[in-house]
């Protein structure tokens, strides 16, 4: 008897963001596109227009213009009247350092990442004030239970923190594998959740300690002497 044949597709990798695409990005509707996608799931031009209080001949423009660059797609599916999209299957990934040195992807670097950072701490901000606010509503309580918020440091070489960052990664996507395609009305229950990961190396200089004059004792007293 022969095996069944697998046929569902592998995931794709994460899509390499080179000068082009990063033009494509630098625009802060398509940002703002890009996380509604990415908090809310798959949805038309229409919804995305009535969010963002954007017309939907803008919103699908930008949507175009965000598939051309590879950051969205038409979500599959038989017999749909409407075009609903999503996020790119896989993620894409940005060598912000390497955009920043060049001069012809310097400026739209900076515009992305400014946005991107600032994004995420935004964020951050509004659930740190959200949850101070209303610590004893219950349905915010249960999450104040759960979120978590930690800081790990580690002696590595910069092969050994590559090596780490890739497994981390595909830790992630392997363990985010059954929550992906959820949508508010598929899963009422669940919320967006939202996980950041910083991985950098210290490289400022430790800060010397402050210089304390030697105390000198007299007897076992331990009360200082005069010099």
């Amino acid at each position: 008897m022969s095996e069944e044949e697998n046929t569902e597709e592998p995931e794709p990798g994460p899509m390499e963001v080179g000068a082009d695409a990063l033009r494509g990005l630098a625009h802060p509707l398509r940002a703002r596109i890009l996380d509604e996608l990415a908090v809310h799931g798959p949805a038309t031009a229409t919804i995305l227009g009535n969010r963002l209080g954007e017309s939907s001949g803008s919103t699908s423009y930008h949507l175009r213009q965000l598939a051309r660059y590879g950051f969205v797609e038409v979500e599959p599916g038989p017999g749909q009247r409407d075009r609903w999209w999503r996020l790119r299957p896989g993620g894409w990934r940005m060598r912000g350092t390497e955009l920043l040195r060049g001069p012809a992807t310097r400026e739209a670097a900076e515009i992305v990442l400014d946005r991107y950072y600032g994004g995420r701490r935004e964020r951050l901000r509004q659930w740190h004030a959200l949850s101070g606010e209303r610590p004893d509503e219950p349905e915010l309580n249960r999450w104040i239970q759960v979120a978590q918020d930690s800081v790990a440091h580690m002696r590595m070489s910069p092969e050994e923190t590559e090596e780490f960052a890739r497994d981390l990664q595909a830790f992630v996507r392997e363990r985010s594998r059954p929550y992906q395609g959820r949508t508010a009305r598929s899963h009422p229950d669940t919320e967006s959740v939202e996980l950041q990961t910083d991985l950098f190396p210290n490289l400022l200089e430790p800060q010397e300690a402050p210089v304390v004059p030697d105390v000198l004792t007299d007897g076992d007293d331990g009360a200082p002497t005069d010099q």
